[in-house]
């Protein structure tokens, strides 16, 4: 596990001596701010992250002030390094054992304690503070975040760890088959792949399984498109029906530090579209607003992707 204290230069004020008084002094200018109300950090550097590791950075910082309690959920997923669906409003912690965490009115500003048993083999200790263990990590994010997150954790732990494969993770949840969310956490087994390039992808295709659309006989995720013989490759998020490629844009995508970069990555996605479309493919582009709902309605992107493969069909 990355030390996410270190990346950032957390400071732990509790740590200080009266004769660091500068670092007082740049929390009354701003220099600094507060991710909990022990731990500090330079507020240039937090504000240039991305709101993952904005994330990350909090959950770190509450993991180096609580005293007994363990990060969990999907906060203890990042800080492993993997990938979620969202981003949390409160760290989720859980205590050891069978200890019953105090009221919720005691509880620090930005930290939500869970009840449950946490036993020994389930937590994990990095750099200082302590986080639940991938197993029960997923566990909690089923029983508490639902299907859709658990895949997606699912996904970013077969596609960074070899050894995390669908019968390893069957194996390990013999051990919890009293727990809750254990049927959630098998569902999102079956449904994962070891190749899903990131949360929103995952997140659009389980929407097409949901969807159970009869038009769709199909779906490859992380499809490799060769270019020519120069041994260089594109590849795509998926591929419906072998006939529609679906990219789903971050908006970090053409984050660059110059409008000549800028134009050159524009250019170069054109070049790559182009080389589809002549061969035949349709390419739709997803953001991924458009994969939210809207109450009693379809997501944007399912009447996307039905709208083309009534084109396509109607066009065969």
């Amino acid at each position: 596990m990355k030390n996410w204290g270190k990346e950032y230069g957390l400071i732990n004020l509790t740590h200080l001596s009266y004769s660091d008084r500068h670092i007082h002094d740049q929390l009354v200018d701003g220099s600094l701010i507060r991710l909990t109300a022990e731990v500090v950090m330079s507020g240039a550097t937090y504000r240039r992250l991305p709101p993952w590791e904005r994330a990350a950075a909090k959950a770190f910082a509450v993991g180096m002030t609580v005293d007994k309690a363990v990060v969990g959920g999907q906060a203890a997923a990042r800080l492993w390094g993997l990938q979620t669906l969202t981003i949390e409003n409160a760290v989720a912690c859980y205590l050891p054992g069978k200890k019953v965490p105090k009221s919720p009115r005691q509880w620090p500003e930005g930290v939500v304690y869970r009840y449950g048993y946490l036993s020994a083999r389930d937590i994990r200790e990095f750099h200082g503070i302590r986080v639940t263990g991938l197993i029960s990590t997923v566990l909690d994010i089923a029983r508490n975040d639902g299907l859709h997150a658990a895949v997606v954790v699912i996904d970013s732990a077969r596609r960074q760890w070899e050894s995390v494969t669908p019968e390893y993770l069957h194996r390990e949840l013999e051990a919890l088959q009293r727990r809750r969310g254990v049927p959630v956490f098998r569902e999102a087994i079956e449904l994962s792949v070891p190749n899903s390039d990131s949360a929103q992808e995952t997140r659009a295709r389980l929407i097409l399984h949901e969807a159970n659309l009869p038009e769709i006989t199909s779906i490859r995720p992380q499809v490799r498109f060769n270019r020519g013989k120069s041994g260089r490759y594109y590849v795509v998020d998926f591929l419906i029906n072998d006939r529609v490629i679906v990219e789903i844009d971050g908006r970090s995508k053409y984050k660059t530090d110059t409008p000549d970069q800028l134009e050159t990555a524009l250019l170069a996605e054109r070049d790559r579209e182009k080389l589809f479309t002549n061969h035949g493919y349709t390419v739709l582009r997803i953001e991924p607003k458009q994969l939210d709902a809207v109450a009693g309605a379809e997501c944007e992107f399912l009447q996307l992707v039905r709208a083309v493969l009534h084109k396509e069909a109607t066009a065969a």
